[in-house]
C-alpha cells in the first residue's frame, strides 16, 4: 500500500474518531438538558460495575468489559427506586456472541420478590452463557409472546410467576426484555440507545411495566 493510501486511511480514521466523540458528547449534553427542571440526578458515568454484578442480574453477570454511561437516578416512588443508563458490554453465549449497547432501566424494590430469570424478546441476544440459566419450555405458559425465550434455573417457580396475565403483558407490550433477581428488575428494548427525544416516554413506559410486574 503506497504512502498516499496510508495517509488517506489515517485521515479517514481520525475523522471517524472525531465524529464519534462529538456524537457521544452531544448525546450526553442532550440528555443532561432533558433533565433540567426535573427531580432527576444526572451523572456522566455509573453505576459502579461491582454494584451491578451484585444485583445478580444476568446481563451484568454475563457481560464483560462493561460500563455504564449517562446515569439518571429518579426519586423513589411506589416502593421502588429507578435508574436509567446506557450500558455497553460484550455478551452472548458460545453459540451467539456479540456486543450489547443499549439503554436499560434498573429497578430496586424494597422487598425481594422476583425469581431469577431472563426473558429475551425475539430480537434480543439469546442463550445466556451463565450456569443455571437453562431454556424453559414456555408451551404451557398461556399468553406467552411468540418468539421470546425464557431462561432460568427453576421452571416451577417461573411458571408460578408468569401467570397468564403476566405473560400476556409481554405479548401486548412487544419488544421488552426483562431480567429479575430478588429485589432487582431490569428492563430494556433490544440493544439500542433510546434517543433523547423519546427518553421520557421510555422512562414512563418502563416504570409502568415494572409496577405491573411487581
Amino acid at each position: 500500500m503506497n504512502t498516499v493510501c496510508l495517509l488517506v486511511l489515517a485521515i479517514a480514521a481520525l475523522l471517524a474518531a472525531v465524529v464519534f466523540k462529538r456524537h457521544k458528547s452531544k448525546r450526553r449534553k442532550d440528555l443532561y438538558t432533558m433533565t433540567i427542571g426535573l427531580d432527576v440526578k444526572f451523572e456522566e458515568y455509573g453505576p459502579e460495575l461491582q454494584l451491578l454484578e451484585n444485583t445478580g442480574l444476568p446481563l451484568f453477570i454475563e457481560g464483560y468489559k462493561g460500563f455504564g454511561k449517562n446515569f439518571l437516578r429518579f426519586p423513589q416512588q411506589e416502593g421502588f427506586e429507578s435508574y436509567f443508563f446506557d450500558y455497553i458490554c460484550l455478551a452472548g453465549g458460545p453459540e451467539k456472541q456479540g456486543s450489547f449497547c443499549g439503554t436499560v432501566a434498573l429497578f430496586d424494590f424494597a422487598n425481594a420478590q422476583f425469581p431469577v430469570f431472563y426473558l429475551a424478546a425475539e430480537n434480543d441476544l439469546r442463550k445466556p452463557a451463565i450456569r443455571g440459566f437453562e431454556p424453559v419450555d414456555t408451551s404451557a405458559f398461556a399468553g406467552f409472546p411468540a418468539g421470546a425465550g425464557l431462561y432460568g434455573s427453576d421452571s416451577a417457580v417461573l411458571r408460578a410467576f408468569f401467570k397468564p396475565e403476566t405473560a400476556a403483558l409481554f405479548k401486548k407490550e412487544a419488544g421488552w426484555s426483562a431480567q429479575g433477581a430478588g429485589r432487582y428488575l431490569l428492563l430494556h428494548k433490544g440493544s439500542k440507545l433510546v434517543s433523547p427525544g423519546n427518553y421520557m416516554g421510555f422512562v414512563e413506559a418502563a416504570k409502568t411495566m415494572a409496577f405491573r410486574l411487581a
